[in-house]
This record gives C-alpha cells, structure tokens and sequence, in this order.
C-alpha cells in the first residue's frame, strides 16, 4: 500500500483535527467560520474567485506582447542598447500607449483583488502587488510627463 507524502499526510491530519475552544466556551474552527475554500476570507466569497491557471497563463502572454513595443520606443531602453526605433507622427506615445495597456490588463486582476483586500480589511499580497504595479505606472507617468 502507498502511503501519502508528508505534505498530504500534514494537510490531512490538520483537516482530520477537532475544532479547539476558544477560550469563550464557543467552538472555533482551524480556517475560521468560512470552511475550506475561504481559508479565513469573509464568507461573502473566495478570496480566489476567478483566479486559475490558465487565467494566470493567458495574462501573462498578452502582457508579454504588450510590453514589447513599450520598450522597444522606449527612450532609456534604446539608449541603452544603442538602438533607434522607427519614428513616425505619434510614435512618441507608443510606452505611454503600451505600457497603460499592460497596466490595466496585466494588472486589473491584482488591482480587483487589493481592492477587495482592502474592502475587507485583509490586507495581503494582492494589495502589496497593486501598491507595487500602481507606484511604478505613476512614477513613470511622471517621469514621462516631465521629461517631455
């Protein structure tokens, strides 16, 4: 007979524990009142709703593709690189274009998820990932309005 790994055997074993009293008398579960699928979420919804792999997969692709007409008109990057892109009337906003695309496809899934974070007060990583991606867009927002 196979036994599980150490990792199934630990989950299983948590999940196979009794319920431990609070000290009130009033019984209070491992993952709080909200069952498994919440793991401490409010029980209004699942704190992963909507998230899943492929979800994950396919953003990451298109961003991808987004992000490289952003650098490729990048001023820095072709500085750096020693490079010229083709210029043409309005190749000028292709990063502001581009990069706002990234920003708000690439990054609405943590920007919901922050948003919802900080409606329950749970502040975690998504709200840390919004708070990154939203800082470095307006930083460069700035740097681009100011370097024009």
């Amino acid at each position: 007979m196979n036994s599980p790994s150490p990792e199934h055997a630990a989950h299983e074993h948590h999940h196979a524990m009794p319920h431990a009293a609070n000290g009130s008398g009033k019984a209070q579960g491992a993952h709080g009142t909200t069952g498994h699928a919440g793991h401490g979420a409010p029980s209004g919804h699942d704190r992963h709703e909507g998230h899943s792999v492929a979800m994950f997969r396919d953003r990451f692709w298109i961003t991808l593709l987004l992000s490289i007409p952003t650098l490729l008109w990048s001023g820095m990057v072709q500085h750096m690189v020693g490079f010229s892109a083709p210029a043409f009337p309005g190749s000028s906003y292709i990063p502001a274009f581009f990069g706002t695309a990234v920003y708000l496809y690439g990054g609405s899934v943590f920007l919901k998820a922050g948003l919802r974070e900080l409606r329950d007060r749970l502040a975690g990583m998504m709200t840390l990932i919004s708070l990154a991606i939203t800082v470095a867009f307006g930083g460069q927002c700035r740097v681009r309005r100011s370097g024009d």
